[in-house]
C-alpha cells in the first residue's frame, strides 16, 4: 500500500446521497496505484446500506464517526468507542437542564435504534421531527434512564443561539450541518478524545500505515480531526470558512470536489513514493 486517501461521505463525496460516476472512477484510479480510501462517515452502519456504491469508493468505512467500522461489504459491524451509562446519564441531565432535543443511540451494532427526548414544541424542530420520521423503525421510545451508548446527537434548529459546549468538557464534542434539511444543526456527543481523526489515526495503526502517507478530504467542522491528523487534506468549496482557512480547496461536492481531491492525492504520491 502506497498510502491511504480518509474521505468524509455526504457532501464530499455523495450528493444528497447519490455517488456520481466521476467519484467512483477516481476512487478506482486511486486503487489501481496502490493507494486504499477509508470511508469515515457520521452515518450507522444501516444508513450506509441505503448508499449506492459506496463499495466503489471505500476499501473500508469508519462509520458513527469512528465509533464502528467495516472491513468490507458483508463484514459484521466492530464497535470501537461507546458512552458509558454514567456518562449519558450525566450528558441527558445537562441537556434536559438546557431543553435541548436530542437522541440517545444504541452502542454498534444497533446504533440506529435509539431513544429521544424533545423539549420543544412539536413543529418547532422540523430537522428533529424528520430524523424521528426517517428512523421510525428503530424508535424505542421517549428516554428515561441512562443506557450505555454509541453517541448522543443533538438536532438544533437553524439560528438556534450558541450551543452551551463548556458543559461537555470531559467529552468529545462536534458540530456539522444537518444531512437532511443542510441547515439545522446536529450536535455530536461522543466519549472524550473519540473523533473522525483518532479514528482515523487508529485504523492507520491497525493498517500499519505512516502518518506521512496520508490524506483526507471533507467539507464540515466534525471533519476538522481527520483533516488535521493528514498530512495533505483538502476540503471542498462550500466547507465553512475555518476549514477553507486551513486546508486546501477543490470543488464543490458534485463538481469535481472528490475527483480533485483525489489526482492531487495520486500526485503527491507518485511524487513522495514513486
Amino acid at each position: 500500500m502506497k498510502g491511504v486517501l480518509a474521505t468524509d461521505l455526504d457532501g464530499t463525496v455523495a450528493v444528497k446521497g447519490i455517488i456520481g460516476r466521476q467519484e467512483r472512477q477516481a476512487a478506482q484510479e486511486l486503487r489501481n496505484l496502490g493507494i486504499k480510501i477509508l470511508m469515515v462517515t457520521g452515518r450507522n452502519a444501516h444508513s450506509l446500506q441505503n448508499v449506492e456504491g459506496i463499495w466503489d469508493i471505500a476499501d473500508e468505512i469508519l462509520f458513527s464517526s469512528g465509533a464502528g467500522w467495516l472491513s468490507s461489504p458483508h463484514a459484521r459491524p466492530v464497535e470501537l468507542s461507546r458512552l458509558h451509562q454514567n456518562d449519558v446519564g450525566i450528558i441527558t441531565q445537562k441537556l434536559d437542564e438546557a431543553h435541548e432535543d436530542y437522541c440517545v443511540l444504541q452502542p454498534v451494532p444497533q446504533a440506529q435504534s435509539f431513544a429521544w427526548k424533545r423539549h420543544r414544541l412539536q413543529g418547532r424542530n422540523p430537522d428533529f421531527d424528520a430524523r424521528m420520521n426517517q428512523y421510525s423503525l428503530w424508535n424505542q421510545g421517549e428516554y428515561s434512564k441512562p443506557f450505555p451508548a454509541c453517541q448522543i446527537l443533538v438536532i438544533r434548529p437553524f439560528q438556534s443561539s450558541p450551543f452551551p459546549q463548556d458543559f461537555f468538557q470531559d467529552y468529545s464534542v462536534f458540530s456539522s450541518r444537518s444531512p437532511l434539511d443542510h441547515s439545522s444543526q446536529w450536535i455530536e456527543i461522543f466519549p472524550k478524545g473519540r473523533n473522525k481523526g483518532t479514528a482515523f489515526a487508529q485504523w492507520c495503526h491497525h493498517a500499519k500505515v505512516q502518518r506521512h502517507q496520508t490524506g483526507a478530504v471533507g467539507n464540515d467542522e466534525n471533519d476538522g480531526a481527520m483533516l488535521q491528523w493528514a498530512a495533505r487534506s483538502w476540503v471542498v468549496a462550500n466547507a465553512p470558512p475555518i476549514l477553507l482557512a486551513h486546508h486546501e480547496e477543490v470543488p464543490p461536492a458534485g463538481q469535481g470536489g472528490f475527483p480533485e481531491a483525489a489526482q492531487r492525492m495520486k500526485e503527491w504520491v507518485l511524487s513522495e513514493f514513486g
